[in-house]
């Protein structure tokens, strides 16, 4: 039994090998001239500990990065986290798609041009790859949005998965223009952020894109355990639009993002991935 153990922690250590060491010159030459606005979604309460974190590890190489939060800002006057903060809504995860819509409406009301091409909205508990992300990018003069697409069973629309993390490009985000309780009011209400943003981009004819890697997603709303292992929740194989596979071959070797992921799991990342570019 314990040989079998070991076996099995040996094959997953080399699992994060493969998907994460960057090759010596990826990160020079993996720049895109698609800029990329990060919007992190937190809380008040995460301030010093998952947004901190992200804000030392992968939000490093977005082009610029906002912590999206609607807290009392007083006893974090001195953070260093770059932070858009709220004051009309709860910090709370009901009233997250108002928060969502309440930022973006702020975003898309910036004066033309965007200093960005694409505005990616994260979790403070997801990882997101971003030269994979950027090699993904491209301009285009079409309405599009980037993520892991759910496909309900029960036969609800699809919509995008808020904690995989998903990308709007500026020519959908100003379909939302002169604000969102004008063209998308329906759904500027407390309830289920992804599903609200999807369906406000749907009614705007944006596309939903789920970035499919052949027979494999990119954005993922779990975390690496639990694909590597197939141990899903019931809402997952509810929602889930691919045939799942174990091990090895259960992520694309251009994946994106993955959600539920530690402060240890993003570290673990970070120094495998960026070993010798670390300060």
């Amino acid at each position: 039994m314990y040989v079998f153990k070991m076996m099995v922690n040996f094959n997953f250590f080399s699992f994060i090998l493969l998907l994460f060491v960057l090759p010596v010159d990826s990160v020079s030459n993996s720049s895109s001239h698609q800029r990329i606005y990060c919007v992190i979604k937190t809380f008040g309460q995460n301030l010093a500990t998952r947004a901190l974190t992200i804000h030392q590890t992968w939000a490093k190489r977005c082009d610029k990065h906002v912590f999206l939060a609607a807290t009392n800002l007083t006893k974090w006057n001195n953070t260093i986290l770059p932070i858009l903060n709220l004051f009309d809504v709860g910090d709370n995860y009901v009233e997250l798609s108002i928060k969502v819509f309440d930022a973006i409406n702020v975003i898309i009301q910036q004066p033309q041009p965007y200093d960005f091409d694409w505005l990616l909205m994260a979790d403070d508990d997801t990882y997101v790859i971003m030269e994979n992300l950027r090699h993904l990018l491209y301009e285009t003069s079409e309405a599009l949005a980037f993520g892991h697409v759910f496909a309900p069973k029960n036969g609800a629309p699809v919509h995008l998965s808020g904690g995989a993390g998903y990308v709007i490009n500026t020519v959908a985000l100003k379909r939302m223009l002169p604000n969102l309780q004008t063209t998308c009011s329906e759904w500027y209400v407390p309830g289920m952020e992804d599903v609200y943003i999807s369906r406000c981009l749907q009614h705007l004819n944006v596309t939903l894109n789920g970035a499919m890697d052949g027979l494999q997603h990119r954005f993922f709303p779990l975390e690496l355990l639990s694909l590597y292992y197939m141990e899903f929740p019931q809402w997952y194989l509810d929602y889930n639009t691919l045939k799942p596979y174990s091990g090895f071959d259960c992520c694309s070797k251009e994946s994106i993002s993955f959600h539920y992921m530690t402060r240890e799991w993003m570290n673990l990342i970070e120094w495998t991935r960026y070993l010798d570019t670390i300060d």
